[in-house]
């Protein structure tokens, strides 16, 4: 339950972060395109899916994509570490 609810924080945090600097630096700034790299596997996925499945372009449904795919590649990625950490001190 410690993963979900770390996994959520982060992926929340980041899609907030990302938001807050679209609106008020853009993305092609330096503070946007590094938000970017960090939620990378999130936003190229939301911007693919996007472009290829629906044709358009909606930020709401993008933060939301991006939020979601994050949160799992967040999960995955503190399972692991989780996982790493247990098997170096056994």
């Amino acid at each position: 339950m410690k993963i979900i609810l770390s996994a959520l924080a982060l992926a929340v945090a980041w899609t907030a972060t990302l938001a807050f600097i679209a609106r008020t630096y853009g993305l092609h700034t330096t503070p946007g395109i590094w938000a970017g790299v960090f939620g990378l596997p999130g936003v190229v996925i939301a911007n693919w899916m996007q472009a290829s499945l629906l044709h358009r372009f909606n930020s709401t449904l993008g933060y939301s994509l991006m939020f979601l795919v994050n949160w799992i590649f967040y999960c995955t990625v503190i399972q692991g570490l989780v996982s790493v950490k247990r098997g170096l001190l056994s």
